[in-house]
């Protein structure tokens, strides 16, 4: 059966309905910035919503262990997340919808997480996103395995209702991945050889699952990140394969029917930030790493448990890069 065409007015009231969706609801600002976390504390101090105050109470942790999140915090947890999808054969994307539900939270929480709310915001988020997204359900008692005795059902439970009230039942956001098959659509209708177009998924797919654990794309527009995916896959071919004329008419396509400018300062952000975080992933692959789990009886990856995870803020040494904790 052949693909089912989208129509040009489909795309431009879905590009309209998912562009007002990321510049609205589904934003998340700097939660790492200076200026938040002092308002954040004072915020603490002042007052606190009753899901933040139950999370708090639910997951206790001494003083001397809570700290601020950061940056390298949710890149090892992003990872992690990873592991549990492919783990489980789930759909790489859900690993998007996740993180994008973890930082809005972070971002609209009224008190600071400590670390052990940190990681169980993260595994709720995962848990959450698989909920809504796969058609198979993961039992709630596998990521309690995975969290080895760390948290229990009820924790769970108190942190998924806290997310949901924070986040205003808002959970679908608009994804890179999702703009990128709209962009991929309008280079079809440019003219584009599906030989370069199967390419360009893959390369895009490839670029929109790295952005994914890279803070710096937490504030920028899944859009921006999708379209400067797309142009890091087209600096990988020539003019010959790739005619300036598709380049052209693709572009004129996403100016009028997606409402985006291909020079804008975000989208060339991103793009410049895809390709240096592309070059280091490949450069990556030549070095002597080892994987993010351990092999089972059976021959599959099993994931870290999540309290392993967040340990330090100093990248760690080569050779103790990752503890190796299955959850079985």
């Amino acid at each position: 059966m052949p693909p089912i065409e989208i129509e040009q007015t489909d795309l431009l009231e879905h590009f309209a309905i998912t562009r007002r969706q990321e510049g609205g609801v589904y934003l998340c600002r700097d939660y790492l910035s200076p200026e938040f976390r002092a308002r954040q504390e004072q915020n603490g101090n002042l007052r606190g919503n009753t899901s933040s105050s139950a999370v708090s109470s639910s997951v206790s942790e001494t003083s001397s262990t809570a700290a601020n999140i950061s940056e390298v915090w949710r890149e090892m947890i992003c990872e992690w997340t990873f592991q549990v999808i492919d783990h489980f054969d789930f759909n790489r994307e859900v690993a998007s919808v996740s993180l994008n539900y973890l930082d809005r939270y972070i971002y609209l929480s009224t008190r600071a997480l400590n670390r052990r709310a940190f990681q169980l915001a993260a595994m709720t988020s995962l848990f959450l996103a698989i909920k809504l997204y796969e058609p198979t359900t993961l039992k709630m008692s596998s990521f309690i395995e995975l969290s080895r005795g760390e948290f229990t059902m009820e924790h769970i439970t108190v942190m998924e209702n806290s997310i949901l009230w924070t986040l205003s039942w808002h959970v679908h956001p608009p994804t890179p991945l999702s703009f990128a098959r709209n962009f991929i659509s309008l280079l079809v209708k440019s003219g584009c050889s599906s030989a370069v177009i199967l390419e360009i998924k893959e390369i895009a797919r490839f670029l929109t699952e790295l952005s994914v654990c890279d803070y710096f794309f937490t504030t920028r527009k899944p859009s921006s990140i999708s379209f400067g995916a797309l142009l890091t896959a087209f600096d990988s071919f020539s003019v010959a394969t790739l005619p300036l004329r598709v380049r052209h008419d693709f572009f004129q396509l996403v100016r009028s029917v997606a409402g985006i400018e291909p020079s804008s300062e975000e989208v060339l952000e991103c793009k410049d930030r895809l390709c240096e975080t592309y070059f280091q992933k490949t450069d990556a692959v030549h070095e002597d790493r080892q994987p993010l789990g351990i092999f089972t009886s059976v021959g599959r990856l099993s994931p870290d448990c999540v309290a392993d995870v967040v340990t330090s803020d100093r990248p760690r040494p080569k050779s103790t890069q990752r503890r190796r904790n299955s959850m079985y």
